[in-house]
Formats: C-alpha cells, sequence, structure tokens
C-alpha cells in the first residue's frame, strides 16, 4: 500500500476530528450533504478534508491552492484574494449546524497524506 500526500493552502479552519453539532450530536461527515465539498464537485466553493491516517482532524474552508507530492511546489505567485472571514463563518454555521459565535478563520498551509 502507498500513501499519497497533496499540499493544501486554506483559508479555514483545523477542526477536531469529531465534530458536533449545536445539539450535541455527533456530526457524521460521511453523509451525503458533505459530499460535494468532500469530493470538490464542480461549482463547489468550499472544502472539507477527513485526516484520519495522520492526526485524525478536520479541515474545512476554502482552498486557495494545492500541489501534489509528486510535482510539489512550484514558484507560485500567490494573488490575495478577497476572502470574507463572516461569509466563510456563515457556510461553517450553516454546514456544520452550529449557532453563536465562530473564531475567525485563518490562512495556513499543511500536508495531508491520503
Amino acid at each position: 500500500m502507498s500513501v499519497n500526500r497533496t499540499d493544501y493552502i486554506v483559508y479555514g479552519w483545523k477542526l477536531p476530528y469529531e465534530l458536533k453539532d449545536s445539539k450535541g450530536d455527533k456530526i457524521d461527515l460521511w453523509d451525503d450533504k458533505y459530499l460535494p465539498m468532500i469530493e470538490g464537485h464542480k461549482g463547489e466553493k468550499y472544502s472539507i478534508i477527513i485526516d484520519g491516517m495522520m492526526g485524525d482532524y478536520v479541515v474545512f474552508g476554502m482552498i486557495i491552492d494545492y500541489a501534489y507530492s509528486d510535482e510539489g511546489w512550484s514558484f507560485i505567485h500567490l494573488k490575495n484574494p478577497t476572502l470574507d472571514p463572516n461569509e466563510l463563518k456563515d457556510k461553517y454555521r450553516k454546514v456544520f449546524d452550529v449557532e453563536g459565535e465562530v473564531a475567525n478563520p485563518y490562512l495556513f498551509i499543511f500536508s495531508h497524506f491520503h
């Protein structure tokens, strides 16, 4: 069995592997309603990346850029995209059924092994 790696730059959050909604119920991230974000369906602006292999975490946000391990990063000029934290926080509340305040998203880079 081989392991693949993808490197991401994301505007969003690194979350615990087990998420709970506003009622305290565990969220089943493999529910069909999350698949467009997990699978990267055409037209889907937001992404969910689940890592149960190398750290047990979930990433939710907007992918700014990515590179596969066999390609690596080339010299990339990252444009300063217009990132609206309130739009992303509203989407987070809706997707994960969360009420109240949400921490501000942040820009980060990470390697996802799959």
